[in-house]
């Protein structure tokens, strides 16, 4: 098919490298890549150069919280955990590792 390039005034076509069959890998991506250029050069021509407080609230810089400015992460609240605890009677998951006939292996999860 012919896609229909934004700076140039023909249509150019669209190709796959050599030895590559198109459409066989990637089926349906050029359709979007050609989608997602064409809504880029748009936004750019109607952005380019806008002040942030001026762009539309979507695309506007978040203040997003600082990792490094998090609370200490106490790695060891499971030790605190009633079913972790030696003595516990209350019902357990079990894992189980089981080998299949074709080689592969499954890991199952039961509570007793």
């Amino acid at each position: 098919f012919w896609l229909k390039a934004s700076r140039a005034s023909q249509p150019v076509p669209c190709t796959a490298a050599p030895g590559v069959v198109p459409g066989a890998m990637s089926e349906g991506y050029e359709d979007f890549a050609a989608v997602r250029k064409i809504i880029e050069d748009k936004l750019h021509q109607e952005f380019y150069n806008v002040p942030t407080k001026d762009l539309p609230p979507r695309m506007q810089p978040r203040n997003l919280p600082n990792l490094q400015d998090a609370a200490k992460i106490d790695w060891d609240d499971w030790k605190s955990w009633e079913w972790m605890q030696p003595g516990w009677k209350g019902i357990k998951m079990h894992s189980q590792c089981v080998i299949q006939p074709d080689g592969s292996a499954e890991v199952r999860s039961v509570w007793k």
